[in-house]
């Protein structure tokens, strides 16, 4: 399924809103994330590259926010997710997103 998800850091408040689409969907993004720390997301690499992968493993939680079928169009996943990141204001000083 394709879909936008929202990571929550419960240290300090902060959000990301991300979206999965394309051939993979939101499985193997979270996946990504799991590996990783950071999903190879600018400012999430940052946080974990000064307080470790663990930070993430003991601070972030995930929550699907939408999801859709995979005939949907990638566009519409990009333009939710957008929606989603005005609302939660997860740019700037409450979040992690930088566009």
């Amino acid at each position: 399924m394709k879909g936008i998800y929202l990571i929550t850091d419960r240290s300090n408040g902060k959000k990301y809103v991300g979206s999965a689409y394309g051939d993979y969907g939101v499985w193997s993004r979270w996946a990504i994330y799991a590996g990783t720390g950071h999903g190879f997301n600018d400012e999430l690499t940052k946080l974990i590259a000064e307080k470790g992968v663990q930070h993430a493993r003991d601070f972030f939680s995930f929550t699907l926010l939408e999801y859709r079928t995979m005939r949907v169009d990638d566009a519409d996943i990009i333009r939710r997710e957008s929606y989603w990141k005005e609302v939660l204001l997860s740019r700037g000083q409450f979040g992690y997103n930088l566009n």
